[in-house]
């Protein structure tokens, strides 16, 4: 399958990074997280970022709740950093409550800086 063409992928020592330019990782959520999960297995990939800060409009809670059950679905395994920009986050934090509890380890944060430091911890060696 090859991923769809707003999907950037980027492998950097052992972490993927998908960035999302529209709002198709919303309007075709399985594909997109087909496309995610089909990255994640072709490489040595230890840690994934997952930038929405592009993606246009606003996220419901649908399609956070919907999101963090695709995490759960296709993504368990990998420690996941969801980036999104301030308006785009959920103070809730849902989708990574339904991630989660399907067993995917997922956190959301709106700086760059801190989603690098937490998935670092996985990017160490013998972690």
């Amino acid at each position: 399958m090859s991923p769809p063409a707003d999907l950037h992928f980027a492998l950097e020592a052992g972490c993927l990074t998908v960035r999302a330019t529209s709002r198709h990782i919303l309007v075709n959520k399985e594909e997109a997280f087909l496309a995610i999960a089909s990255a994640i297995q072709a490489q040595l990939v230890k840690a994934a970022l997952v930038d929405l800060r592009e993606v246009p409009g606003p996220i419901t809670f649908t399609d956070r709740y919907q999101l963090g059950e695709l995490a759960g679905r296709h993504l368990i395994g990998t420690p996941i950093a969801t980036l999104v920009l301030e308006e785009q986050a959920d103070p809730e934090r849902i989708g990574r409550i339904v991630a989660r509890n399907r067993g995917a380890n997922v956190e959301v944060f709106t700086d760059l800086a801190d989603a690098q430091a937490w998935l670092k911890k996985y990017l160490t060696p013998g972690v």
